[in-house]
């Protein structure tokens, strides 16, 4: 990875600019143009370096309700229920752990009734035990920054 492009990266995990022209603010702070850094983006993402360049929002600001929750699979079915939660656009991810409780996932819907209701028809549809919910009981705001330097493409 060039040394402009470990900078550029870093500059914008740490602070990208909610501007009309980001990537145009981004270049001025490191001494670059617009396309460079236009350029360097679509580099790194069409080397598979970064996935994707998104806004990660706070769905609590936005009036919105959330939850982990967890249930009991048995292991013949795990792709099955995999399956049933990606295809439900409440559910953000879902991810194995070797556990009784092994399938969890993530849950967002637009109220406290809607996220139930969604928790309700998973446990329906899949079949296999209680869903448990665990909502958060605190939230606590971390900033992770991916330091570039030294990384090779």
């Amino acid at each position: 990875m060039s040394d402009f492009a470990a900078k550029l990266l870093e500059e914008a995990q740490r602070d990208f600019p909610v501007d009309e022209r980001p990537f145009l603010r981004l270049a001025e702070r490191l001494g670059a143009r617009e396309e460079q850094v236009l350029a360097t983006f679509e580099e790194l993402l069409a080397s598979g370096t970064i996935r994707e360049l998104s806004a990660f929002l706070d769905p609590r600001k936005l009036g919105y309700h959330s939850t982990l929750a967890c249930l009991p699979v048995p292991e013949e079915r795990v792709d099955e229920v995999a399956k049933l939660l990606d295809a439900m656009p409440e559910v953000t991810h879902n991810y194995l752990r070797d556990h009784e409780f092994n399938v969890w996932f993530a849950v967002i819907a637009p109220s406290e009734a809607a996220l139930d209701a969604v928790l309700a028809t998973i446990e329906e549809r899949a079949g296999c035990g209680p869903v448990h919910n665990l909502p958060a009981r605190k939230f606590f705001k971390l900033q992770v920054l991916f330091p570039a330097e030294g990384m090779s493409l």
